[in-house]
């Protein structure tokens, strides 16, 4: 029963409770299987590509997806457009899981799918810096007025956790306007090469370059009622997309090329110009892409939070703890969407955290009682952290600094438990912000969704933070928080509550 709790209590590690690590557990081992995502309108590939292969920016987006209950996979294409950022199309990014979210930048996906190790249901890439075809998705975004009736605008950006070997394509500024009329573009995708069935595609997941001609804006005589694009009978969508011609000898994009841009050459440089969007019937007949310069804004937006933006810690509160001592709890705000490292050092100062409890890794986003650390009533705590391209932010703490109130009664309960776990010298023992972040998500859980035995789990939680260190005072697990004998009454009080 020890052992049920403690997987209970490492929740974030081993994703039990929370819906995503159920669903991701559900989906096919198979990293090369496509499961019955394959009707979604996202799968477009390139029909009559004038050349196999295409520029390193335009990549292959890769990602476990749940569709109708159902748990698949689903290929779509980017663009590579800054440091740690694609470019590609919101509805390529709906129900997906996100650390199950990859680029592919290589040329031979059927042999460079092996580079990702199969755990379970799990996909995990080399890690960055490795020799490596994959980046995963730290996060991504679609752009804030995405209206899914319309499919508009359908633009969205995944925030990559290492750069590709190669620069970034830049993006063309300008409206593509009547003066490229008639001119041949070119399109580049990972898609299918032939429709057996209108709505269906084949041989995709290779890169492939085609040419086609500019249409200029579409009109409403592109609304067809018998493949609906609800955006063509709106005069906004109208004037921020355009139109390629996909008639025969033109290319056009198919299942599995959404998301891919229309690139265009000025004066000898290759730029983006749009982003796919929408296809005929059989991927034939026409195609309508994003324009790029009415969303400049969000693009601009997403190129710096490609790791350009600030990452600003702060201080939570100051909590007593049961040996006498306080401890600071500490958040952070990472207003970029990629993961920032800042390593122990100038750059990363805590004099008095001895055990290596703050963060070196820090996710996008607010993150909230993140790690704490000890400090005696008469002593000042200072933090100092400088990351690139952040002012360096420095947070004196003393005895007189904020108090943790009873709005955070919770998470210092779970400081308190993870104080003692991490102090228990169990090897091989996920971080103090890992087993904070799972004990606070479980605290939560069993508030809110299963409040009957919330108090069991509080009684256990402070009887942990009683527990001395010393492997002889507890039961270790490998990559896991212990548990105690020391708190065996308490465990079987709380696995009581839950199973009777």
């Amino acid at each position: 029963m020890s052992d049920k709790v403690r997987r209970m209590n490492s929740l974030k590690t081993l994703g039990i409770l929370c819906a995503g690590g159920l669903l991701v557990a559900c989906a096919s081992g198979d990293p090369g299987a496509s499961g019955p995502d394959n009707l979604d309108s996202s799968k477009d590939t390139i029909l009559r590509p004038t050349a196999i292969g295409g520029r390193d920016q335009v990549v292959m987006i890769y990602a476990k997806v749940v569709v109708n209950g159902a748990i698949g996979t689903r290929t779509c294409t980017g663009s590579y457009f800054a440091p740690r950022v694609v470019l590609t199309a919101a509805h390529c990014l709906t129900n997906v899981f996100v650390d199950q979210m990859f680029v592919y930048f290589g040329d031979d996906f059927a042999t460079d799918i092996n580079e990702l190790t199969v755990q379970g249901a799990t996909l995990i890439p080399p890690p960055p810096g490795a020799p490596s075809h994959w980046s995963k998705a730290d996060s991504f975004e679609v752009h804030p007025q995405y209206d899914a009736n319309l499919n508009y605008p359908d633009m969205g950006v995944i925030y990559m956790d290492r750069k590709p070997p190669f620069d970034p394509l830049p993006l063309y500024r300008n409206r593509l306007d009547n003066s490229f009329l008639n001119k041949v573009v070119t399109i580049m995708g990972w898609g299918a090469n032939s429709a057996p069935t209108p709505t269906t595609g084949a041989g995709g997941q290779v890169e492939r370059t085609g040419k086609t001609t500019f249409l200029g804006s579409p009109t409403a005589a592109d609304y067809h009622a018998e493949d609906p694009n609800p955006g063509m009978l709106n005069a906004t969508v109208r004037n921020n997309t355009f139109k390629l011609d996909g008639h025969a000898p033109n290319s056009n994009p198919c299942f599995g090329d959404s998301g891919g841009p229309t690139i265009i050459n000025q004066y000898g440089q290759d730029y983006i110009a749009g982003v796919g969007f929408w296809v005929g019937l059989s991927c034939e007949n026409y195609t309508i892409f994003s324009r790029l310069e009415p969303f400049l804004p969000f693009l601009d937006a997403a190129y710096k939070k490609g790791g350009q933006e600030t990452l600003i810690p702060s201080l939570d509160c100051v909590a007593p703890n049961p040996s006498g001592s306080l401890t600071a709890y500490f958040d952070y705000n990472n207003k970029n969407g990629v993961a920032l490292t800042v390593p122990y050092g100038t750059k990363n100062q805590l004099a008095l955290d001895t055990l290596g409890w703050r963060p070196t890794a820090f996710a996008p986003g607010e993150h909230d009682f993140v790690f704490g650390v000890d400090f005696g009533v008469n002593q000042t705590l200072t933090y100092s952290l400088a990351p690139d391209n952040s002012p360096r932010t420095t947070i004196n703490v003393t005895k007189n600094s904020p108090r943790c109130g009873a709005d955070k009664a919770s998470q210092v309960e779970c400081g308190n438990a993870c104080r003692a776990q991490e102090r228990s010298g169990c090897p091989n023992m996920p971080s103090f912000s890992t087993c904070l972040d799972g004990c606070i998500e479980n605290n939560e859980f069993f508030a809110n969704v299963y409040p009957d035995c919330a108090d069991e789990l509080s009684a256990l939680n402070t009887c942990y933070a009683t527990v001395p260190p010393g492997m002889q005072n507890w039961t270790c697990f490998d990559g896991s928080v212990p548990d105690s004998p020391a708190c065996s009454s308490q465990v079987d009080a709380f696995v009581t509550c839950l199973y009777y």
